[in-house]
């Protein structure tokens, strides 16, 4: 191996201090496997007598031993000429006693210190590791940002990590966040700036995503900023499957038998690290070459997999966790700022959807939400038809809601479109679905509320829909009458597939006749050309495989109504069972 230690520098200044005989080959340290206590005592002092001379050395312009100091941390452990793991650790014991001098003038030691090789040795290592980092950045904090990069770094996947070595990454980190405050206004930073491209594998993807959470649990506020980042991450990969290509319903089903053996779970994850998953190794996911999700199947596996990862970290910190209330107003931000405003996204939604289900206070927070964007005028218009189409959906889709808060939402909606009648109804204009697009998003939406939820809108206690005595409405429902007989016309400009759905079941509930109207509409617009607002139903039904377990409990999928006659209900499908498409 290389001299460590130069012979005649140790031996002079070994002799010179009485710290012991010289040794007979001063370029050779004690091994491991003799070593005793005294000997190991002896070596400390050598190494730190060396250290000392090579910084002083350096100082007088003398860099020879500095630079041989350096040259053990840039060598891998496995090379033929590798210093032992003790000796590499008595060097860093000893220039633990000499931080306050490894100034920026020995940066490059520093250098060569972090892009050594410590996570997968020994733990009496890694702790010496982790300590000399401490006591480094206590006295030269100017290593902070090389340093907080280099343990986000260790976050990352790499081919042949285990568990273990994850873990000394986070046992280094926290010990670092505990002894030298300031690091944590780095700490997010390098946290963003090393989360993996989307195009990365899904096991890249979710090694980084895991540990991050795992940071977030000594680092509670990290939760938040986390969250949000997180969330733009998947919703990245999200809307990139959906411009790419119409998931169609043979696919979805390929898709859900296909991942059923080769989504990589977060629970496989370690266990891929560690070595022990035969399924996983031997898994195309997992080969030589890293997986590039171009083809659509792989993408759809790689956002099942991350929405997973959330859902599952999610159902820990809102039900159990102190920060609960912490969390999901973070998921509250990262809806209105961001999927709110998302074009074509299609899954990401669904952590919201879910989470809102958690807690009666999170529904009412939701709804409190949907409703301000919605009816609030000094909204941008295009944010205020998001908000209905997503108010819609989630009245109609959240299973948890009880009747009289879907009575409550539907009185919120059909008092505005009253209110919207009155001061704009008889308004003439040439563009109507441009001036009048927010009023068209909310006839639209109570519309499909209704398709989904008439039984709660009935509040007669007769709900035999057969029966010929007419039944009892939510009080305000009977403007929808005013609204489709208006001037403003909305049966003509809302989507076309809620339309017929509603025309059909209001008609078999006795609620409502439209069919005239719809006839007239159809022949004007085969004379003036069919033109309706963009509408999209952002919580269709949910097609992922694994994530899917969690969603559906709280799913309210469409129930055919009683007495329709079962040939038009097979010819006709379901008017959410298609995705439609937003241009918001």
């Amino acid at each position: 191996m290389p001299s460590i230690i130069q012979a005649s520098t140790l031996i002079d200044s070994s002799l010179s201090n009485g710290m012991m005989n010289p040794p007979t080959d001063s370029s050779v340290l004690p091994s491991e496997g003799n070593a005793s206590k005294h000997d190991s005592q002896l070596m400390q002092h050598m190494f730190r007598a060396f250290v000392s001379k090579a910084l002083d050395d350096k100082t007088a312009g003398n860099v020879a031993a500095y630079e041989d100091m350096r040259r053990q941390f840039s060598i891998r452990p496995d090379a033929k000429d590798a210093p032992s793991s003790i000796q590499i650790q008595n060097l860093l014991s000893a220039l633990t006693c000499n931080v306050s001098r490894l100034d920026s003038s020995c940066s490059s030691l520093i250098m060569s210190i972090l892009g050594s090789v410590w996570v997968s040795r020994n733990e009496p290592f890694v702790r010496c590791y982790t300590r000399f980092l401490g006591h480094l950045l206590s006295a030269q904090s100017t290593y902070l940002p090389m340093v907080m990069t280099m343990l986000i770094q260790h976050m990352c996947y790499q081919s042949n990590s285990l568990a273990i070595h994850y873990e000394h990454a986070h046992m280094a980190l926290k010990y670092v966040l505990d002894l030298v405050p300031r690091a944590h206004s780095y700490l997010y930073s390098c946290i963003l700036e090393e989360f993996p491209y989307k195009d990365e594998s899904i096991l890249a993807q979710m090694t980084y995503i895991s540990n991050v959470l795992s940071i977030c649990e000594y680092v509670p506020s990290l939760k938040g900023p986390v969250l949000h980042a997180i969330i733009d991450k998947i919703i990245q990969v999200d809307v990139e499957i959906q411009v790419e290509l119409d998931i169609e319903d043979d696919e979805e089903s390929d898709i859900s038998d296909d991942a059923s053996s080769d989504v990589l779970t977060a629970s496989a994850l370690y266990e891929r690290h560690a070595g022990t998953s035969e399924d996983l190794t031997s898994s195309t996911l997992l080969n030589d070459d890293p997986l590039s999700p171009v083809d659509t199947k792989q993408t759809l596996l790689q956002l099942d997999q991350l929405l997973y990862t959330l859902f599952s970290y999610l159902t820990k910190n809102l039900n159990q966790s102190r920060d609960r209330y912490v969390v999901y107003n973070s998921l509250i931000r990262s809806f209105v700022n961001t999927v709110l405003k998302t074009f074509r996204c299609r899954y990401t939604q669904f952590l919201i959807f879910w989470a809102s289900q958690l807690n009666p206070e999170f529904t009412d927070i939701f709804l409190g939400v949907l409703t301000e964007v919605c009816l609030d005028p000094s909204q941008p218009y295009t944010l205020r038809i998001s908000g209905a189409m997503y108010l819609g959906s989630y009245v109609s889709r959240a299973k948890t809601l009880e009747a009289s808060t879907i009575q409550v939402i539907v009185g919120l909606m059909t008092r505005w479109i009253e209110a919207y009648l009155d001061q704009c109804e008889n308004e003439l204009s040439d563009d109507l679905i441009s001036k009048h697009s927010v009023f068209y998003a909310i006839n639209q939406s109570v519309l499909y509320i209704f398709c989904f939820r008439w039984q709660e809108l009935r509040i007669s206690d007769e709900t035999d829909p057969m029966d010929p005595k007419p039944a009892e409405w939510l009080p305000g429902l009977e403007v929808l009458h005013r609204s489709v007989l208006s001037r403003l016309n909305p049966l003509r400009y809302c989507s076309p597939n809620v339309v017929h759905q509603f025309a059909r079941i209001a008609n078999h509930l006795n609620f409502m006749y439209i069919y005239s109207i719809l006839e007239q509409n159809r022949k004007g617009s085969i004379r003036d050309g069919l033109e309706t607002i963009d509408s999209f139903f952002p919580f269709d039904p949910y097609r992922l495989s694994k994530s899917s377990s969690i969603v559906q409990p709280f799913y309210n999928e469409w129930q055919p109504v009683p007495g329709l006659d079962e040939d038009e209900e097979a010819e006709d499908e379901p008017v959410t069972d298609f995705p439609l498409v937003s241009s918001l």
